[in-house]
């Protein structure tokens, strides 16, 4: 006679590690620099002392800082060193690169990786495919992001409170001066850009070169940056580079863990 072992229901977790995890969490996809304990424990769902306690507990470890005036909470230092331990291990600069640099060389143009940070664009990389010609735009350097093409192509998919958030800004730079905002062509070209997966500048933002970009989206399926491709051009190259930058770009978002239909 055999006896039937019954299926284990223990899950060997702590719920106080998970809710620690889950504050951390958080606190990195809010748009907000800082949060209050209220809304935190709000988001999460879990009681106040209970939040404190936790928030309490990473701050011994610089994991939380709290700013004493306004009483809010925001990210730690030693969270860096893991993140950039975690980093070395799926870098989309990495995932990019050779991408990225066989784009350059077949356009025989310049191709700009840009990560976006708050509202800026820093460019992360830079692949030159023309040894004639090269844009002036550096590594490191750091561009708004509305600027232009990558502008259009990140903006087109955004969620509508983040849109609203840039909109509300007033520094709109989609084709160049702030003045030059030309409001009904630029929906036009973001609905050209959601159903073709490509933005562009026509020398706008800058006289006599022109710019493709694509956006690339996380493994949550979130723009977190954005590839433009820049150089002197003909007007009728957009769609042919357009077409090129767009397969690029769903690429490397799928290797960065992106689920796109």
């Amino acid at each position: 006679m055999t006896t039937e072992k019954k299926k284990s229901i223990y899950h060997p977790a702590s719920p106080a590690v998970e809710q620690a995890a889950q504050l951390l969490l958080c606190l990195g996809k809010s748009k907000d620099d800082d949060m209050g304990l209220t809304t935190i424990c709000k988001e999460i769902g879990i009681h106040k002392s209970k939040g404190f306690s936790i928030l309490n507990s990473l701050m011994r470890y610089d994991l939380i800082t709290k700013d004493s005036k306004t009483k809010t909470y925001s990210l730690g230092p030693a969270l860096m060193p893991l993140a950039r331990k975690a980093r070395e291990k799926l870098d989309i600069n990495a995932i990019a690169k050779d991408h990225l640099q066989k784009l350059a060389d077949k356009t025989k143009t310049s191709v700009l990786l840009g990560i976006i940070c708050n509202d800026q664009f820093y460019i992360a990389g830079k692949y030159d495919g023309n040894d004639k010609l090269s844009v002036t735009v550096r590594q490191y350097q750091s561009l708004h992001i509305t600027h232009g093409s990558h502008g259009k192509a990140i903006f087109a998919f955004l969620n509508e409170k983040e849109q609203k958030k840039i909109i509300n800004s007033d520094q709109l730079f989609f084709h160049g001066d702030i003045e030059s905002l030309d409001k009904k062509r630029l929906q036009q070209e973001l609905k050209f850009c959601r159903e073709n997966g490509y933005a562009v500048d026509n020398g706008e933002v800058t006289p006599g070169i022109k710019a493709v970009s694509a956006p690339v989206f996380d493994h949550n399926n979130e723009v977190t940056a954005g590839i433009v491709l820049v150089g002197t051009f003909t007007e009728d190259k957009f769609k042919t580079f357009g077409k090129m930058i767009a397969a690029t770009a769903r690429t490397i978002s799928k290797q960065a863990g992106a689920q796109l239909s």
